[in-house]
């Protein structure tokens, strides 16, 4: 059971912890955005710094488009800035490696590795914690 997922931005490292604070998995995870302004005027920028609480997370199949890949991760920030697979314009952004574009704002990972973070949430109750770290 996991009780938290933190993304460290410098390492590049999104890791689940239990309820000990002992990793048990640790992925890729970038947060590369396009620049530019959202549907509001707003900047845009990557899932600020911070504790996201009631974290949850679903395997999609690709069922958001491919944008978003095969899985979904909603962290409760109040611009939409989550947690997926996927890329607009990649060869094949439903692979299980689908290879890296940045996004609007959210964390990508590759697809092979949120089915399995995804997995490991919804196993744990479907509502942990996301902290979003510099790192070191």
């Amino acid at each position: 059971m996991i009780k938290e997922i933190q993304f460290q931005r410098r390492k590049r490292t999104i890791y689940a912890m239990d309820e000990d604070y002992k990793v048990v998995g640790q992925w890729e995870c970038r947060d590369e955005f396009v620049h530019g302004y959202n549907f509001d005027g707003d900047p845009r920028g990557s899932l600020p710094n911070g504790l996201y609480t009631h974290v949850h997370a679903e395997v999609t199949n690709g069922a958001y488009g491919p944008a978003y890949g095969n899985f979904y991760i909603t962290s409760g920030d109040p611009r939409g800035r989550d947690i997926h697979g996927g890329g607009s314009g990649l060869p094949d952004p439903y692979a299980d490696y689908q290879g890296w574009v940045p996004t609007y704002g959210c964390l990508r990972m590759q697809n092979a590795d949120d089915v399995e973070l995804s997995r490991m949430i919804i196993e744990s109750g479907n509502d942990v914690e996301l902290t979003v770290v510099e790192g070191y």
